[in-house]
């Protein structure tokens, strides 16, 4: 049995959480003339793609000079969440999105780096796979990126508090430093000489947000 809250009502329904990131994208968003959007294929990067493309196409968050997606493949996902990524990147490009396909170096990746290498394959404790398979190839592309622009450009990513402890304790210290307010969107704002700011306007929804989004812009927005 459910154990009941004197808090209940003052939860976030998925609409006050949609009207929250919209006013972190209208608020940084206009900061910058060229944004980025890190996505996965997973459910948090993609509830974040779909949302700014929907939020843009409505007019309710004003569209920058340019949005890129970047899309992490590490050749080592199912079919058809692969297959399901690609076309959702395909979509996105009918919307006007630049949309890129990042493969990590080929001495980088899964089985040449285990099997070329002689390395363990990746554990809890030894997780060499993410900086290998993503991180590294990411930061080469947002480089390239950055000199394709000119300019510090704002990444988007899907990060939300509930995911990691750890992650949660990071973002909870960042938050305290200079009366820093992560209610709308945990933003990060390096030098002017760095690649990009980063934002995570998905920061404060809840699971069960990101799955209801998702079915809804799969069925009534078809993206």
């Amino acid at each position: 049995m459910r154990t009941l809250s004197l808090f209940e009502n003052d939860r976030l329904s998925l609409d006050r959480s949609i009207e929250l990131s919209a006013e972190s994208l209208r608020h940084y968003g206009s900061l910058y003339r060229h944004w980025a959007i890190a996505f996965s294929g997973g459910k948090d990067s993609s509830a974040t793609v779909t949302l700014v493309a929907d939020l843009l196409d409505r007019g309710l968050v004003p569209r920058p000079e340019s949005v890129t997606v970047l899309y992490a493949d590490t050749r080592q996902e199912l079919p058809p969440l692969h297959n399901a990524a690609l076309a959702l990147l395909a979509k996105l490009r009918e919307k006007g999105f630049d949309t890129r396909v990042v493969l990590p170096k080929l001495d980088h990746r899964y089985f040449v780096y285990m099997l070329g290498r002689g390395v363990p394959p990746p554990s809890n404790t030894f997780r060499w796979c993410t900086p290998k398979l993503k991180v590294m190839a990411m930061e080469r592309e947002l480089e390239t990126l950055r000199q394709e622009r000119g300019e510090k450009f704002l990444m988007l990513t899907g990060v939300r508090i509930g995911e990691s402890a750890a992650r949660d304790q990071r973002i909870a210290l960042s938050c305290s430093r200079d009366g820093g307010e992560c209610g709308q969107g945990w933003f990060q704002q390096t030098t002017s000489s760095a690649v990009a700011d980063t934002l995570a306007p998905l920061l404060h929804w809840r699971v069960c947000h990101v799955w209801d989004w998702l079915v809804q812009a799969d069925v009534e927005l078809g993206t």
